[in-house]
């Protein structure tokens, strides 16, 4: 049965592990080998990794001891921000995703009222399962100029 949890100091070899695995599989044939590399070394070291954890949100998908999937949240400006939502490529398909992204919502400050996300434009099966799950292009971001190969996107947590 997978649970969802808030991530521990302990848990971030295993989070390492899981972009680690993830990103070469995610980015293949979508963006230069050296982005890849690049976002490994700076996304995923285990000083960012810590970060992730101690400042901002950040969540873990398990079934018994391992860890299968993880989310990250910050913020950037006034606004929540999704930094991270990856499965592990062998547990894809199986609602791990759909279910750190309902914690991760859940997780979020009462009255939140949106959640952003970035996401690569040739990535077109993460925009799907993102579309799929109720987020649309966004029109109110921080003030960061994403280029041409990333999106914002939004959710509206709104619920009144």
């Amino acid at each position: 049965m997978i649970a969802v949890r808030r991530a521990e100091p302990s848990d971030v070899d295993a989070i390492r592990q899981i972009g680690l695995t993830t990103w070469p599989v995610a980015y293949a044939g979508l963006v230069p080998e050296a982005f890849i590399t690049d976002g490994l070394a700076q996304w995923w070291s285990v000083e960012a990794v810590e970060r992730g954890i101690s400042k901002g949100i950040t969540l873990v998908a398990t079934d018994s001891d391992a860890l299968l999937g993880m989310v990250g949240l910050g913020r950037e400006e006034d606004f929540w921000v999704m930094w991270k939502l990856y499965v592990l490529p062998d547990q894809q398909g199986k609602g791990i995703g759909k279910a750190l992204l309902d914690a991760a919502i859940a997780a979020l400050p009462d009255g939140t009222p949106e959640l952003l996300l970035d996401v690569l434009v040739a990535n077109e099966q993460a925009i799907g399962f993102y579309r799929s799950q109720g987020f649309t292009e966004a029109k109110r971001t921080p003030n960061r100029d994403l280029g041409v190969d990333l999106m914002w996107m939004v959710i509206d947590l709104d619920r009144t």
